[in-house]
């Protein structure tokens, strides 16, 4: 599996009013175009005036403007989560009609805005194929240890023995370089193993 940046697990919505319209956005992590198409059927409120969507996943993506002119609400969507860098999600954006026409450039901006702002209110995290490694150390080596993880993108997880007992999650094209520089750190040629490995584990973006 490739590294690939997304949201956080969870559910996210916040609403935007534009000229007494209100678009209320939702979010979510998806993996697939199954889990995407679960997820908008699962949000769609039943008495708002259009249901607008997009998403972009592994197996595929797609927009859908529901009613509204074309290329002025799924698009904008769509744009939006490619905009913030982001795959494996669903956006959808439920319009209440306010009254007042926005013309499609301003339906295009209030789309697109609704999106951008549901996406960019949640801390997006990356995606990767990890290894965990094993290793003990001495106390005094604890603090350089947890800057070689942190400086390396890993997660540590530490046990107070009579020595310090290691289990860290790297991104696994980091292993061989975080070895080696551990062993510079602890000044001899650490005993490491390879605990498990991992897909699909969550890193901090």
């Amino acid at each position: 599996m490739s590294d690939f940046r997304t949201l956080s697990a969870g559910q996210w919505q916040q609403t935007l009013i534009v000229q007494k319209s209100r678009f209320v956005a939702f979010a979510a992590r998806v993996n697939t175009v199954a889990e995407a198409q679960a997820f908008l059927k699962s949000v769609a409120l039943p008495d708002a005036t259009h249901h607008c969507y997009a998403y972009l996943t592994a197996d595929g993506q797609k927009s859908n403007d529901n009613g509204e002119p074309a290329g002025t609400a799924g698009l904008p969507i769509l744009q939006a989560i490619e905009s913030a860098g982001l795959s494996h999600v669903a956006v959808a954006v439920e319009r209440y009609f306010g009254g007042i026409k926005l013309g499609t450039g301003g339906l295009a901006r209030a789309y697109g805005q609704a999106a951008s702002q549901v996406l960019t209110a949640i801390k997006p995290v990356v995606v990767r194929d990890c290894v965990v490694l094993g290793f003990n150390s001495s106390y005094d080596q604890q603090n350089a240890i947890h800057q070689l993880v942190q400086k390396h993108g890993g997660l540590s997880t530490v046990t107070y023995q009579a020595c310090v007992v290691w289990q860290v999650s790297l991104p696994q094209d980091k292993q061989i370089v975080f070895t080696r520089e551990l062993g510079e750190v602890m000044r001899m040629v650490p005993a490491i193993k390879i605990v498990t490995a991992h897909t699909g584990v969550e890193f901090p973006d």
